[in-house]
């Protein structure tokens, strides 16, 4: 039963995520750590982090978390869980895109929805970096992750690689 709800939550989510697959972290959050406890939010930050190492992170987090709650059989329908909605609205967007490209509504809708995202980010970014920001030397990992990948061109896995590092040396 745990398998079947947690596989679809997964369908739900990534059915209705616009705007980038990070959206989806404050809604998974609240039903594995917050609803079910299937997860602490450490777990959850692991499961997140092990994605940003790897390509196509949020599907790896899933079958991380997938994993973590059943095994292998976990992992694999998570992963079918993430991408059967991307499968139908790509195959259904790409039907209809053309007819509705120019539409107003579309546009409108569009510029409604990305200050949406960025609240999203913040309403799962602020609680979880309360429980990953401990010290001063977290912090300063922090910060200075922010600032490479805010205002330089480094690539963000350089910077994960390097804050593993210096949490392996220093924490």
């Amino acid at each position: 039963m745990i398998l079947l709800k947690f596989c679809l939550i997964l369908f739900v989510v990534n059915s209705l995520t616009i705007g980038g697959g990070y959206v989806m972290l404050p809604v998974l959050h609240k039903e594995f750590v917050e609803k079910y406890h299937w997860l602490t939010n450490q777990e959850f930050l692991d499961a997140i982090a092990i994605g940003q190492i790897t390509p196509g992170p949020l599907t790896v987090m899933n079958a991380v978390i997938g994993y973590k709650i059943a095994g292998l059989i976990g992992a694999v329908l998570a992963m079918i869980s993430s991408y059967m909605p991307c499968i139908i609205i790509v195959t259904l967007v790409c039907k209809y895109y053309f007819l509705y490209k120019e539409s107003v509504i579309v546009h409108s809708s569009f510029k409604g929805i990305k200050p949406a995202v960025i609240g999203l980010l913040a309403a799962v970014a602020i609680p979880l970096g309360k429980t990953s920001i401990i010290d001063p030397i977290t912090s300063g990992i922090a910060m200075t992750s922010f600032a490479l990948i805010a205002f330089t061109k480094v690539d963000p896995t350089f910077v994960i690689i390097g804050a593993g590092i210096l949490g392996a040396l220093f924490l």
